[in-house]
């Protein structure tokens, strides 16, 4: 609570923050549109000159004054490059325009057959159809209740009196193989959490907890997995993988110490099912696998379910750069804009594989930013074949500070030293809580962009990519942060 009282005061200071001071010449001429092909170490302020440095890659860097409407710098800002998580700011911006910040994703339940009530038994199935909530069993771990299935089942026993469904549960959509995963993800990422499978059903976005513990082990919550164990006695970490297309996960620990970790379900429809299995069984409603012949069976609403609004996701989203929230709020944001009367008509109202998809978010992109000439490919930055510019960024973090919802955009942005992906990076004291920005970074790709007030007041806006850099990531980020501070002091 405390934390985030912190956070909403330095959203007021931003929202309040209001400098009409004049740029200084002096500090103007050093820092304005120097281009990539002209840059000199001798133009810049010491804190820039990593910019000039050959083992520091490649940058696209822009700094934007938003009072004043002017950009204070420009380096190579119009480069495409790698923008990896920062991805998730132009996700959950299109997300707040499109779908506004009070915006559910809803899983509907149907019932068909017939209701024998002195049996208390469902003649039928039950069937699921969902939209793709990424909110579903998020508190399994920490809450044994899990609100949405009690929903279910109070429709079942208390509302229908049903103690038995002699058929199954059933899913309606079925994830389509070409959605699973974003376009370009690398195949060696895809065992892994933040790589589940993107399905219309989920539990638990789609992971398991594995825990070695006493040479045995255990997957939380239970599913089918297939270990194959691999004994290696000095190994000092244990690692899980599960092997692509199947169910099978090897396992190579020196199984002596308790080790925990996280990993992706191959089918997520029987995650969900199982999981949703379990819980009627903990309210006595059985569910028996007959399966129903009946072709003329009718088919009734039970009830429906809804996920935490988008004020929650989008915090999800960016605060704790979540790739299976921004995946699943990616589809959704370009269904409800092929309905929408300014798409183009050749997209309206489409089917949603994963190639219209991206051409819907696309042109959204282009209508909402005014932005052309990039790439995107998924939703949450983890594919390689992203690519977008400083410049672009900075579009959107332009446009959505004149927006209605631009607090509850900038509140899903991470405050250093106080949450999420910055709780212990950009410590500066300089910076504290003045800074609103998102981390972005893979294995040679570390950006950061977002929203800054300087000590007069200043808001500014701004975007760092660095790409292809040959520095440790710690001494990129003790850089980045120099930048910051500098323009903290000096604007």
């Amino acid at each position: 609570m405390i934390k985030r009282t912190i956070i909403l005061i330095a959203i007021a200071t931003f929202l309040l923050s209001c400098s009409k001071t004049i740029i200084k010449d002096e500090i103007k001429e050093k820092l304005s549109t120097i281009q990539y092909k002209d840059i000199d170490a001798s133009e810049l302020p010491m804190e820039f000159n990593v910019l000039s440095d050959t083992r520091s890659g490649m940058w696209s860097v822009m700094f934007y004054d938003l009072d004043n409407n002017i950009s204070l710098f420009e380096y190579n800002q119009n480069k495409n490059l790698l923008p990896a998580s920062n991805l998730k700011i132009v996700t959950t911006a299109a997300a707040l325009k499109v779908l506004g910040p009070f915006y559910q994703f809803r899983t509907d339940f149907f019932y068909t057959g017939k209701i024998n009530k002195k049996l208390n038994l469902l003649d039928g199935d039950i069937i699921v159809y969902g939209s793709g909530d990424p909110t579903i069993g998020q508190d399994y771990f920490r809450d044994s209740t899990l609100t949405e299935f009690q929903v279910i089942a109070d429709s079942l026993k208390k509302n229908l009196g049903i103690d038995y469904i002699r058929g199954n549960i059933k899913v309606y959509n079925p994830v389509k193989h070409d959605n699973m995963f974003g376009k370009g993800w690398d195949v060696d990422d895809l065992p892994h959490y933040y790589s589940a499978i993107i399905s219309p059903i989920a539990f638990n976005e789609n992971l398991i907890k594995i825990i070695i513990k006493d040479g045995k082990i255990n997957a939380l919550p239970d599913y089918p997995f297939k270990f194959k164990l691999d004994t290696i006695p000095d190994m000092e970490r244990s690692n899980f993988t599960r092997i692509l297309g199947t169910d099978s996960v090897i396992v190579r620990s020196n199984f002596e110490k308790r080790v925990q970790g996280y990993i992706t379900v191959q089918d997520p429809e029987k995650n969900f099912i199982n999981a949703l299995e379990r819980y009627l069984k903990k309210n006595d409603i059985s569910v028996m696998h007959e399966e129903i012949q009946d072709s003329t069976i009718s088919i009734a609403p039970l009830c429906t379910i809804y996920s935490d609004s988008l004020l929650s996701i989008a915090h999800k989203c960016n605060i704790e750069s979540n790739n299976f929230y921004a995946e699943q709020l990616f589809r959704e944001t370009a269904k409800i804009f092929s309905a929408d009367n300014l798409v183009s008509d050749s997209l309206r109202n489409i089917d949603l594989s994963y190639g219209n998809i991206l051409k819907l978010n696309s042109e959204l992109y282009s209508r909402l930013f005014g932005i052309n000439n990039f790439e995107v490919m998924d939703g949450s930055g983890l594919s390689r074949r992203n690519f977008f510019s400083a410049e672009k960024f900075i579009k959107v973090l332009k446009l959505m500070k004149k927006d209605r919802n631009f607090v509850t955009y900038l509140s899903s942005f991470p405050n250093p030293g106080k949450d999420g992906t910055l709780e212990f990076k950009f410590v500066h004291p300089d910076l504290n809580n003045v800074l609103f920005a998102k981390s972005g970074s893979m294995s040679g790709v570390n950006d950061f962009t977002g929203y800054l007030i300087t000590k007069k007041g200043t808001r500014i806006a701004f975007s760092i990519l660095n790409n292809y850099y040959n520095f440790s990531r710690g001494i990129v980020n003790r850089k980045l942060e120099k930048m910051l501070v500098y323009v903290v002091n000096n604007y």
